[in-house]
């Protein structure tokens, strides 16, 4: 599976965040350390998730969206302080990949292990079912992430399997576990809370009550019995209170209640990664305080659109005919419209060009007492269908009483075998059931049951195999309604849209046959005078034997580096002398599944001794995301064990420094791995194999002839500086709300000058955005392109990217870095020399240039008058 941008960026931030915890939690134990030996000093505890929070922060690192949203803390059952994170990503975004991904580096970056307890909690049995199923699944990229994590070694459970201490000391062991087991509602109520009998080695034998009032000491929320004299249950509650498991939440906004909330951080976990839709805060409540949702990453459902990773726009067809067989009849027909569609796009692909639509449709009754012949029933669907040529393979019936879907030959609805075509249902197809394959929503009670309906919109968003088609029609999706209000019906959409995380693509809800306005989808029109006008600027293209394409980051700049020169002698030498710190880290995170008065104690490191080995198989998995290639990383890690061994270190010091090792070892690849890509790119583009040039064969971006807006027609038009309506824009209108207060100031002093040809708001948006491909993950997508000179021969087109004040960051000066170079290196098919960009005969050259906000006053008007 390939890394997408936006995953990448997700977890690039988890680093960030880890790495800055890991520093403030070092800090956070000296402290402690200092009040556990000078209790009369007033030596404040210092809570490092906050102080962590906050320096990210700082940075610049946290979702814009939540600046005035302040940090909220938690507190495990004993009063820790426990890192806690959410990462919002819409529905379909792949939730579990970035789960199992950042899992594998708070395990490797913060905890520094590669053993131990994850407590992995999913909101229903739907996403239970295919998350278990998935984790366990050796061959599955969910499982093989955490193989790599954990070295091969990983356990999977479920709640009523038998636990054993020694599994936790040498298997990652992650146990799925649904919300309802979780939610802990009286003392004894679940067995998870009882003393089972098949939990073994974690506290002591019944008689050793010294023993025991240890653990009460340490734990002291521990479950017991009240007799003579406590003793500790032998549950898997308890169990999980003394290891202290990372936790992974699942749809973490339906664990926001009290009680959810207390069951949950009362197993003392030692960090807590939710994932979720959409974020849900929650208000002060009496003696409950509020809590806020501590957004770490905030993904939107353009980028995933940009990713190829949902259908869209969704096409809306509200049939108001009171006959629901003319209904069904317009859906059929659209569903043999595609399956034509993906048969021919299928024809010569192989695998990735397998797709069979399927048709989702929603009926009023599906109970075998309930066809009255007043409503629409499940079986009168089905015989229609039946009767309009389908045959009964292909169609399915998915209530509560009956289930289609769980025969064996339906149990893989992707497989070229599988037949179904049509699935029947009301409202049983949960969260979590998915099907890329499933094009069309018939909704026949969208009248009736809107609640429903606005469920089973977001089941026909993904896109197969995470890959766009090229054909429209197989690139989009359809709902088709029967005698419901188009109001109603839009609503209900966007509804859906927002409760699976994609409020902003609410928007882009086009409606076949519709009138215009009124929010929806509709198109911008070029200005008359530049109707005719076309617009190409270059690509950044990979040239190999002859054939031109879109240069690829995974394929042509990451792959190609050759890591088999790599010396880590720079890492040999940067490793400290005396790892007397990492140990105790090491130590540290061990311990504290033994509690904080057991922070020093002997026991610990035995408990740990597998941890205090250095292992080069881990270390190997750790930096496969840098050296993919194991082999060439068993050699880098070899080395850099012999180089130390040179200089002293036994396997007790290895294994005492293991964590600094490998963390120094990623820093030093992970900077050769930037060098490396951009000194691959720039001497590619030198060599000709990576080319920004206008080409004769097509490969160019042309600019669409249209735009679409879901401004509604009388939205507000931007104005220019006098007022007057503008003039230069190449699109008109333009909408005010749909450029923020700088943007509009940058449109407004364009549109003004007398040199300007033309100008455009790009658009972020592979479909039809101008993206550039630099040497890092990630396009670049300008603010801006327009066009200078005032006569007809002579000017430039300026590709301009702006940037907040605030924004002056590494990041900022990449892209810089990147227009600049690609600036420099434009050329046209036939020969001109470097650095100018002939178009066509108009004598135009084109730059790509970035500005800050703060600089724009002056730099814009050099831009602009340098074609002059």
């Amino acid at each position: 599976m390939r890394t997408l941008d936006y995953q990448a960026r997700v977890l690039d931030t988890l680093d960030a965040y880890l790495d800055e915890l890991k520093a403030r939690k070092a800090e956070a134990d000296q402290i402690d350390a200092l009040r556990a030996s000078n209790p009369n000093l007033p030596i404040p505890a210092m809570d490092f998730s906050e102080t962590a929070w906050a320096n990210l922060k700082g940075a610049g690192r946290l979702p814009s969206s939540r600046a005035t949203v302040p940090f909220s803390p938690r507190k495990d059952g004993v009063g820790r302080a426990v890192p806690n994170v959410t990462l919002k990503v819409p529905t379909g975004g792949g939730k579990t990949w970035l789960a199992v991904n950042g899992v594998s580096r708070i395990m490797g970056r913060y905890l520094a292990k590669n053993t131990g307890f994850v407590l992995w909690i999913v909101p229903n049995e739907a996403i239970y079912s295919q998350t278990l199923k998935a984790l366990k699944n050796r061959q599955h990229p969910y499982r093989q992430a955490l193989d790599r994590a954990a070295a091969g070694r990983v356990k999977v459970m479920e709640k009523s399997d038998r636990l054993d201490a020694r599994d936790v000391d040498a298997n990652l062991c992650v146990m799925i576990l649904m919300l309802q087991s979780a939610n802990r509602q009286t003392q004894d109520a679940l067995r998870m809370f009882k003393d089972r009998g098949d939990v073994h080695g974690f506290f002591a034998p019944e008689g050793d009550q010294a023993a025991h009032a240890r653990e009460f000491a340490a734990v002291p929320n521990l479950d017991g019995y009240a007799d003579l004299f406590p003793m500790v249950k032998d549950s898997l509650g308890n169990a999980l209170r003394k290891i202290r498991p990372v936790v992974v939440m699942d749809e973490g906004q339906k664990a926001t209640s009290e009680l959810a909330h207390d069951t949950l951080y009362g197993f003392n976990p030692i960090f807590v990664l939710e994932l979720t839709a959409t974020p849900k805060d929650v208000a002060a409540r009496g003696a409950n305080p509020g809590r806020a949702a501590n957004l770490l990453v905030e993904v939107t459902g353009r980028e995933l659109h940009a990713e190829d990773m949902i259908k869209m726009p969704l096409n809306l067809d509200p049939r108001q005919g009171t006959d629901w067989r003319g209904t069904l009849t317009a859906a059929l027909g659209r569903l043999n419209t595609l399956d034509a569609e993906a048969r021919a796009y299928g024809a010569d692909r192989g695998a990735l060009g397998y797709i069979r639509p399927i048709m989702l449709v929603q009926v009023e009754r599906t109970g075998k007492d309930q066809r009255d012949g007043q409503h629409i029933h499940a079986d009168d669907v089905k015989e229609w269908l039946l009767a309009a040529g389908l045959d009964d393979a292909e169609v399915a019936i998915k209530t509560a009483e009956q289930n289609d879907l769980n025969q064996p030959e339906n149990q893989d609805l992707l497989s070229p075998q599988n037949r179904v075509r049509v699935i029947v249902t009301k409202a049983a197809l949960q969260e979590g059931w998915d099907c890329p394959f499933a094009y069309v929503l018939c909704s026949l009670a969208a009248a009736s049951n809107r609640s429903a309906m606005t469920q089973l919109v977001g089941r026909i968003l993904r896109q197969p195999y995470a890959l766009k088609t090229g054909v429209a029609a197989l690139d989009e999706c359809y709902v088709v309604t029967h005698h419901a209000a188009t109001r109603d019906v839009v609503e209900a959409i966007k509804t859906g849209l927002e409760r699976d995380g994609l409020a902003d693509l609410v928007i882009e809800v086009p409606q076949e046959g519709g009138t215009t306005g009124g929010g929806e989808a509709r198109k911008v029109e070029r200005r008359a005078a530049f109707k005719s006008l076309q617009i190409y600027l270059p690509k950044v293209l990979k040239v190999e034997a002859g054939e031109v394409r879109d240069l690829d980051y995974e394929t042509d700049i990451l792959a190609a580096i050759d890591w088999r020169d790599f010396s880590p002698a720079g890492v040999v030498a940067d490793i400290p002398d005396n790892p007397a710190q990492v140990a105790a880290q090491l130590q540290r995170i061990a311990l504290t599944d033994a509690g904080e008065d057991e922070y020093f104690r002997g026991e610990v490191v035995a408990a740990a001794a597998e941890t205090l080995r250095f292992d080069a198989t881990y270390a190997v998995r750790v930096i496969s995301d840098l050296v993919p290639n194991p082999f060439v990383a068993r050699g880098i890690v070899a080395d850099l064990v012999k180089g130390l061994e040179v200089r002293g270190f036994d396997a007790a010091k290895l294994g005492a420094a293991s964590g600094v090792i490998i963390d120094r070892l990623r820093v030093a690849l992970t900077k050769e791995r930037d060098a490396r890509t951009e000194a691959l790119f720039r001497a590619a583009v030198k060599a000709g194999d990576i080319q920004f040039r206008l080409r004769l064969d097509g490969n160019n971006w042309q600019m669409p002839d249209h735009m679409l807006t879901t401004e509604l027609a009388n939205s507000p038009h931007l104005t220019g500086a006098d007022g007057g309506a503008l003039e230069r824009s190449l699109f008109s209108p333009v909408f005010r709300n749909e450029l923020n207060g700088e943007e509009q100031n940058v449109a407004v002093h364009l549109d003004g000058d007398g040199t300007v040809k033309w100008w455009h708001r790009n658009v972020a948006k592979a479909s039809y955005g101008m993206g550039l491909q630099g040497w890092k993950r990630g396009r670049i997508y300008p603010d801006f392109i327009f066009a200078t000179g005032g006569k007809v021969g002579a000017g430039r087109i300026v590709v301009l990217e702006t940037k907040g004040d605030h924004l002056q960051n590494p990041d900022t000066d990449y892209k810089r870095e990147v227009l600049d170079f690609l600036t420099q290196n434009f050329s046209w098919d036939q020969a001109v020399p470097a650095g100018q960009l002939q178009i066509g005969m108009t004598g135009e050259t084109v730059e790509c240039a970035l500005v800050l906000m703060e600089d724009m006053p002056m730099e814009l008007p050099k831009l602009i008058a340098r074609a002059v």
